[in-house]
């Protein structure tokens, strides 16, 4: 067989596997309403011993013309074309059906010689059967089932069309979603690989005066501001972070504070095994930080749980501020939370990630 055939063949073949459930489900609901519909004379007339050769035309020969509109109608309802082109191609499709899907009922019913209510009622008038065949008959049944189809052909394309919508408008939100979450870390980022300017040049100044002084802790505080610059400044190109880098970076700025002359908290770290779990940037130093600027806490710590918790040894850290609902915000996008727990002796902030929420 030549390629110009087989291509054809084959996407006739794809469309017609393509059948849904549903589909299937309309147009043998369509044409067994349509027998039906043409079964109601027999509640005015009595049908007598050609009753099983009625309802097997009427029920059956609807059945034939809806399978052949059918077959007619997947390729068009599953081409690429679009507008006023699509339309053409359904509308012809469907005219295409119904005119062989007559044409086909009307062969089966005069190879089988089923008689029709048509004759059933001729019959009780005393008049002859109904002509089976002829063309004005084959135009006129087919302009009767067209009209229905075209109906039940619009119905499902309406619906087809909607959700095609629906699903191009879900992709859309993903996508938004995702350049949102990328963006935020992306930002996030960048905030955490920024030093307070303010604090690395104190920090520098105070090492150059140690080393004017030949303080033997010079040496030790160096090592120390750089540990900090290590620790922050990669994550501005890795732009991801772990509970073990997190742990490290709230550890080194507060030994950077202690060099400055402050009183920072005491840390203490319990992370469980669990250091190498993923987690956003920018979430556990702000919440320190902004703690250190509310009040003077004197321990502090961090456990890996889940949840994820930071606590401090002050009261009344949870109350709400710009601080924190932009950290909520932040958290909101990446489909994370935060709660705060606060007693008459502490603060908790608990972060509650992806992986917390399906554990």
């Amino acid at each position: 067989m030549s390629t110009a055939w087989t291509a054809p063949l084959a996407a006739l073949w794809r469309a017609w596997r393509s059948l849904r459930p549903h589909e299937a489900a309309v147009f043998f609901g369509a044409s067994l309403l349509m027998g039906v519909v043409d079964l109601s004379a027999m509640v005015e007339y009595r049908v007598g011993s050609e009753l099983p050769g009625v309802l097997a035309r009427h029920l059956l020969t609807p059945q034939l013309a809806g399978l052949v509109l059918l077959l007619c109608w997947l390729p068009a309802t599953r081409s690429a074309a679009q507008g006023r082109a699509r339309l053409l191609r359904l509308g012809g499709a469907t005219l295409l059906g119904a005119a062989l899907g007559m044409g086909a009922s009307a062969a089966l019913v005069a190879t089988l010689s089923w008689p029709s209510m048509c004759d059933v009622i001729s019959a009780h008038h005393g008049k002859p059967p109904c002509t089976e065949f002829g063309v004005a008959i084959q135009v006129g049944d087919t302009l009767f089932v067209l009209l229905p189809a075209l109906l039940l052909v619009g119905l499902l394309e309406l619906r087809a069309r909607r959700l095609r919508q629906d699903e191009a408008a879900q992709a859309l939100l993903r996508e938004h979603a995702q350049l949102r979450r990328r963006a935020l870390a992306s930002r996030l980022a960048a905030l955490q690989a920024q030093v307070e300017p303010g604090l690395l040049f104190d920090a520098l100044v105070a090492t150059e005066q140690a080393y004017d002084r030949h303080d033997p802790e010079a040496s030790a505080r160096l090592e120390r501001l750089i540990r900090h610059l290590r620790i922050a400044l990669p994550r501005l190109r890795d732009g991801g972070a772990t509970l073990d880098g997190e742990a490290e970076l709230i550890a080194s700025y507060l030994d950077l504070l202690r060099d400055l002359g402050g009183t920072p908290p005491a840390l203490e770290v319990d992370l469980a095994g669990r250091g190498g779990t993923s987690l956003p940037p920018m979430l556990l130093l702000p919440l320190l930080q902004r703690a250190l600027r509310l009040s003077r806490p004197s321990r502090c710590w961090l456990h890996a749980g889940p949840p994820l918790c930071l606590g401090l040894d002050q009261p009344g850290l949870d109350r709400e501020d710009e601080e924190l609902c932009a950290l909520r915000e932040r958290l909101a996008v990446l489909d994370a939370e935060l709660v705060c727990h606060a007693t008459a002796t502490q603060t908790e902030f608990l972060l509650m990630l992806k992986e917390d929420t399906r554990a």
